[in-house]
Order: structure tokens, then sequence, then C-alpha cells
């Protein structure tokens, strides 16, 4: 008697641990524009998903859709339509939405994504955030890639006047205005349509981070790069979560969320771009490409060329009651000190 009763108790706190154990779990939907295997999705988006998952014991699961639910350029207001619960954007695409962004871009700022990303998040964070230039949306993080480069199927680029009369297919935003200050007919379309246009000879060459030449499989239409210090250009990109659905979350999952996300996302995302910074050279150094390095002559006349996209940058944030020139020494503070850490 005595043994059924225990073994009937043990079943009754068996049962009860069954329940206590089990979690109840909220499913988000993350959409992606490049493809899964993109180092975007592989070494930033889902690792920091898993770790929202770990962190919140279970509670929230990050789903990656099995396919993007528009293109590279809607995906803003696909998230903010609720379209998708998580998805990142760039903001070279619509840079008009986001003047702002243009401080951690622009040319020669660094070669380190991780400095980069950190100093624009912290000067952003400080000073921008309140100007809501991502109206509708939770923005998780801001991160730049890494810097950027020259790469072309047939002209070495090696002076200035090589870029006249080329095709290069662009982002848009910081990329487009190098490519235009510099002689360049610029062919402003999202990345992933990068190998039809140089395939089909639309283009004769792509602005490009490190990476992406392999990202992409550009590998054995590209012949030549050429990198310049601090890089020729940036772009930042965006994570970001429906407003609603982040709304609606429980109080400990919102903060767990935001613990993971703001400057430790950006230093992350950032030290994803360095440890692929070089994969594109090798892979097209693999079918037979050359890479070049830019001169001081070269670097110099650049220089000349974008000198006023920084005055610009200032005439922006002043006329937002900042003050322009001091941000802008402050970001560069910034950068100085993140890479003296390294």
């Amino acid at each position: 008697m005595i043994v059924r009763i225990l073994a009937s108790l043990g079943a009754l706190v068996f049962a009860g641990f069954g329940v206590n154990s089990s979690v109840a779990q909220t499913e988000l939907s993350m959409s992606a524009w490049v493809p899964p295997g993109h180092m975007i999705v592989r070494d930033i988006l889902m690792p920091w998903a898993q770790e929202v998952e770990k962190a919140t014991q279970g509670r929230l699961r990050i789903k990656l859709l099995p396919k993007a639910v528009t293109n590279p350029i809607g995906h803003l207001d696909a998230v903010k339509d609720g379209l998708a619960d998580i998805g990142f954007i760039a903001h070279s695409y619509t840079p008009q939405r986001f003047p702002m962004t243009r401080i951690g871009v622009l040319p020669f700022s660094g070669d380190n994504a991780e400095v980069n990303s950190v100093a624009l998040w912290r000067i952003y964070d400080r000073h921008f955030m309140k100007l809501n230039e991502h109206a509708g949306v939770q923005l998780l993080t801001i991160y730049t890639h890494g810097p950027g480069i020259v790469w072309t199927t047939k002209r070495v680029i090696n002076k200035i006047e090589d870029f006249a009369g080329l095709k290069i297919r662009v982002g848009g935003g910081m990329a487009a205005d190098v490519g235009q200050a510099l002689g360049v007919n610029v062919i402003a379309k999202p990345a992933p349509e990068s190998y039809e246009l140089l395939a089909s000879g639309v283009v004769d060459g792509v602005f490009f981070p490190g990476e992406s030449v392999a990202s992409f499989k550009l590998e054995k239409l590209i012949k030549h790069a050429t990198e310049f210090p601090g890089g020729l250009y940036s772009d930042s990109h965006a994570v970001i979560m429906n407003a609603e659905r982040f709304a609606k979350l429980p109080r400990a999952d919102q903060e767990a969320i935001m613990k993971l996300s703001g400057e430790p996302f950006a230093r992350a995302a950032g030290q994803a771009w360095d440890k692929n910074a070089r994969t594109g050279f090798d892979a097209m150094k693999a079918n037979g490409g050359e890479t070049h390095r830019a001169d001081a002559a070269f670097v110099r006349s650049v220089k000349e060329r974008t000198a006023n996209f920084e005055q610009d940058f200032v005439k922006d944030v002043n006329a937002k009651g900042m003050d322009g020139a001091k941000i802008l020494a402050e970001y560069r503070a910034e950068l100085q000190k993140l890479g003296a850490a390294k």
C-alpha cells in the first residue's frame, strides 16, 4: 500500500515538473534579403537570435523565414507593417531617410569595421536617436560594413583618371556620391543584383566591402580590386523590429533583447565583417584576379574630390539645431580611442 502511494506521489511530482518545465514560447519571424549562407545571416543575425533565445530561457525563438518578404529596399516598411517581426536594412538604399548615419560612412573613415560600428552607434545614440529617423520600428542596432573597395572586370584602377566612363554598381548613399565625384557612371542597384549586372556587361565593376565578392559569387567575374587606406566609402545597416510586436512582449523579454542589442550588437556585427574581410580577395585571387593598393597621389586626388562631403554633413547637422563640427570631432575621437584599444 505504501509503495503504491509513493509511486502515485512520484507520478504526480513528475507530472508537476513536466508542467513547470514547459516554456510558453513566442516565435518571432526574421526576414533577410541576402542568401541564408551570407555572412550577415550566418555571422551576425543568427548568432544574435540564438543569444536572445538563450537569454530568455527559450521564451523567445527567432525563426529565419525561408524567403525574404520583399525586396531589399522594402524591408523597412515590411517590418514596420508587420510582414516580418525582425529584419535588417541598408541605409544606402533609402539615404534620404537616414541623413545622420552618413557620419559613419564618410571616405577614409577606417579599416576596422568593429571600431567604426561601435563609434557610429555611440554617436548616433548620443546625438541623433532623438531625431527618430527609424520612426515606426524598434531600432535594435546600427553597424557599418568594412572599408569600401573598387572591384572591376577588366580595367585596372590606379589613378583618378581610370574612373572616367566606368559603369559601376553601387547600393546608393555614400557610395553613389563618391562614384559621381570620381566621374563614374553610377548604377544604383541592390547587392543581390550584382552578378547579373556584371555577367551581362551592364556594369564594369562594383563598389563592395572585402567579403562581398565571395558572398555574391562574383570571383570569376572580377579581375581587379583597388583598396584605399581607411576605405573609399562605407555603408551602415540597421537591425530593426516591428514596434507593436516589441511592445507586446513581456518587460523581461524586452530587456533581454535590448541588453543584447545596441553597442554589443554593433560590436559583434563589426567583428563579423572584420573576420570575413579578406574572403573576397582570396576568392578573386584563386581565380586569377589581382589586388592593387592606391598610392598617396591617388588617395590625395580622391580626397580633393570628396572633401565637401564632411562640410555638407556638418551643415545638415547644424540645420537640425546641433553643432555639426563638434559632433564630427567627437566621432573622430571615438574612432581614435577605440582604435587605440584594439
